[in-house]
């Protein structure tokens, strides 16, 4: 009787147990997919406490879906610089577009937007997504030379490759968002490594000397249109001083001869007197006579019966020398 009155109890707890299983915690950050009797429930479970059937009737997935996830292609882990290191004897060689072989190494950054399509789509999404970074990591280094992926063209294959990643997704419905593709370590085999750092040496010092010639050349060019402007200047004051004048001239010309238009007798007359009175001052004798009467030329004699002025040192320089005493006749 004992036996029997302890048995009810216990089943009841039991079974009170049992259905405490169906108790479920969705933490913030995550989203519960619920399996109920092996079909996928229509609306996930959201963040909070929530009650189902028991074990073995609902399946609960608990996915994190605002957590940002990391796959490594070619390494276990990436390092910033190009050449910074040897190759790793177990990283696979991709080739490349003018026929060169590179390790690279390439992180892909994603979160799960579809967790239901995540979780059964595929076996193993991961490792399909894997694969798909693979297969576009190698398309897009065979598409490229291998300066460029050393160099300049890292950015650009990073871009590249987050766009054909997620179209690869998109088709095989992984049901990820892929956040970011971020290169690693991109190197030559180690054979021919230090030949490759040598020619990336070169390059650096190749664009020094572009940048040195370019910033000379752009400061000859300001030096260059700075003395412009100034001869500039200093032409366009010169020529001012020059056609003030020659304007001011013009207008008096223009404005005498307005004048001598109306009274011709009168601007002759002006202007005979002010020939004479720039013309007179520049000879040491003046003879003036009246109208009509006769000219002396004698007037013109200094006095020794030799002229004056510039015909008498004329003739000057050309008499003949006195001969010495005692000489021929």
């Amino acid at each position: 009787m004992r036996a029997k009155r302890w048995a009810i109890p216990a089943v009841l707890l039991l079974l009170a147990g049992y259905a405490a299983t169906g108790l479920t915690m969705v933490q913030p950050d995550e989203v519960g997919i619920v399996r109920r009797f092996g079909a996928v429930l229509r609306e996930p479970w959201e963040p909070g406490l929530h009650w189902g059937l028991p074990i073995g009737l609902d399946r609960v997935n608990r996915v994190k879906v605002q957590q940002t996830r990391t796959l490594a292609i070619g390494v276990d882990r990436a390092t910033a610089a190009p050449l910074a290191r040897g190759a790793d004897a177990d990283a696979s060689d991709s080739l490349t577009g003018d026929l060169n072989l590179v390790a690279a190494e390439v992180l892909v950054q994603y979160r799960i937007r579809e967790p239901v399509a995540y979780l059964f789509r595929a076996a193993d999404a991961e490792s399909n997504l894997r694969a798909v970074a693979e297969a576009a990591t190698a398309r897009a280094i065979s598409h490229r030379g291998i300066d460029e992926l050393l160099t300049t063209g890292r950015a650009e294959l990073a871009d590249g490759l987050t766009r054909s990643i997620q179209q690869q997704a998109d088709r095989s419905g992984l049901g990820v968002s892929v956040v970011a593709v971020r290169l690693g370590r991109v190197a030559p085999p180690a054979a021919v490594a230090p030949a490759f750092a040598d020619a990336a040496r070169a390059r650096s010092d190749r664009r020094q000397a572009v940048t040195r010639a370019e910033e000379y050349r752009d400061r000859a060019r300001a030096e260059a249109a700075g003395r412009a402007v100034e001869i500039a200047d200093t032409a366009a004051g010169r020529a001012e001083r020059l056609v003030q004048p020659a304007k001011g001239e013009a207008e008096r010309f223009t404005r005498v001869l307005a004048e001598a238009r109306k009274a011709p007798d009168s601007a002759r007359s002006r202007l005979l007197l002010e020939s004479l009175a720039e013309l007179l001052p520049r000879f040491r004798r003046k003879v003036i006579v009246a109208p009509g009467q006769d000219l002396d030329i004698g007037l013109l004699d200094d006095g020794l019966g030799r002229p004056t002025g510039p015909e008498a040192e004329a003739a000057g320089s050309r008499a003949p020398t006195a001969p010495a005493e005692g000489g021929p006749r």
